[in-house]
């Protein structure tokens, strides 16, 4: 059984993760509507929650015909003594009630750490994000002093490095407003500095800056798709550090 994000239209606040059974109650409560959206992890969207089909069977399930056959009905069962049947305690009862149980409390400690690693994930991938546009942009702050000066924007397409620049800006305050939209963007731009900056440097001969770039590039690109507590902490760690590593060594070079 999947679990999934949620949120209504029009909102940037998701909720979740949530089980199939517990929307189909968030549903039931009026807490939640066939037009809220669930976040498809396949597809990369936010699409409504009657397009999934697990959720869709789970509001509105099946119903099949109970029917038993003559043979299964026989005099020993209808007075079969239930003296084999485990004791059920009260208390136990009780618990089973309030959700109270072992496994309800595994999910709810599961959702409360999945929660947290959304948490830390905007505000990691921000800081690295801003560090990238450092390392992109401090090395054509002249580049953009002519721009001001000259009106000649035309300067921008002889340095590609300035543009990636700005998009950085662009995704980084995308993480400060928690436009989680942007992950598409991020991965790619991620995947961008692992493939085309690590090749750069490895071909300069820099290996310090070369292996700072891949493992902070990857280390963001894995933020954006984990909600596993104790790898976001790991990659959100390794990603401030290695860009953070690579923009004072820009700055100070």
């Amino acid at each position: 059984m999947g679990e999934y994000y949620i949120q209504e239209p029009g909102s940037e606040e998701a909720k979740g993760p949530y089980d199939v059974g517990r929307i189909a109650d968030l549903i039931e409560a009026g807490k939640a509507s066939e037009t809220t959206l669930y976040y498809d992890e396949d597809r990369e969207d936010w699409l409504p929650l009657m397009e999934c089909e697990e959720i869709r069977l789970a509001v509105n399930p099946v119903q099949k015909p109970l029917s038993l056959r003559p043979k299964d009905i026989s005099e020993d069962s209808l007075n079969h003594d239930d003296e084999h049947l485990p004791e059920l305690k009260v208390d136990q009862m009780l618990a089973a009630a309030e959700g109270n149980t072992d496994e309800t409390r595994h999910l709810k400690k599961k959702h409360r750490a999945a929660e947290t690693a959304a948490a830390i994930s905007l505000p990691a991938l921000a800081v690295i994000m801003l560090m990238a546009a450092i390392v992109d942009i401090w090395p054509n702050v002249a580049v953009i002093s002519t721009i001001q000066e000259d009106g000649d924007y035309g300067l921008l397409i002889s340095h590609p490095l300035l543009v990636v620049g700005v998009a950085d800006l662009f995704l980084t305050l995308c993480c400060i407003l928690s436009v989680t939209d942007a992950f598409p963007l991020i991965r790619f731009r991620m995947m961008l500095g692992f493939g085309y900056f690590t090749y750069i440097f490895w071909s300069w001969g820099d290996q310090t800056m070369m292996i700072a770039v891949a493992v902070s590039s990857f280390a963001a690109w894995f933020c954006t798709i984990t909600l596993n507590l104790y790898a976001m902490i790991a990659c959100a760690v390794l990603g401030i550090v290695g860009m953070g590593a690579v923009a004072v060594m820009t700055v100070l070079g």
